[in-house]
């Protein structure tokens, strides 16, 4: 099994956002987008300042991370990521790779994101690719299975925090 990385293609978006909305995947993708329309997911994709991050298990779509800057002054990279559910046994392995190809590629200091509380699969990914829980933000998200708004807890994920993750699973083969 081979696992690569690189930035998908104009010619790629809608097999992603195809497999996403397979996957019925967009709460979990990202929540702050919601899900996106063809023609928006594309132009969003598109835009200088979204890196689309593709990871492919032998040549075949398994995952995605998008990030964006924080601010045109900043070194953070605020995220969203995905598994495809066929790839989700594999998952914290895709990330971890995907995470040290932002760090060796990218001026990036950390990796941010918002997770949903009731979003434990995504949690539990994220920790063992070195993301660290950082505080919640009250309500922050709307949860259409609560038919509530939900909290969302903040992590982050440094070269240091990711080098920790990849030698902890080191340790569970």
């Amino acid at each position: 099994m081979e696992i690569t990385y690189r930035i998908i293609q104009p010619a790629e978006y809608n097999v992603f956002y195809e497999l996403i909305n397979q996957d019925d995947s967009w709460w979990a993708f990202s929540p702050s987008l919601g899900q996106l329309s063809a023609a928006d997911w594309n132009a969003y994709c598109g835009n200088e300042n979204v890196l689309c991050l593709g990871c492919f298990v032998d040549n075949a779509p398994a995952g995605l991370l998008q990030g964006t800057a924080f601010s045109n002054t900043s070194r953070a990279m605020r995220i969203a990521v995905i598994a495809f559910r066929e790839y989700a046994k594999i998952a914290p392995v895709m990330m971890r790779g995907a995470a040290d190809w932002v760090f060796a590629s990218i001026d990036c200091a950390c990796m941010f994101g918002e997770i949903p509380s009731t979003n434990r699969h995504v949690m539990n990914l994220l920790q063992k690719t070195g993301f660290e829980k950082q505080g919640s933000i009250p309500e922050l998200y709307w949860s259409d299975a609560k038919q509530k708004f939900v909290n969302a807890t903040i992590v982050v994920c440094t070269p240091e925090s990711l080098r920790k993750a990849k030698s902890d699973a080191d340790l569970d083969i």
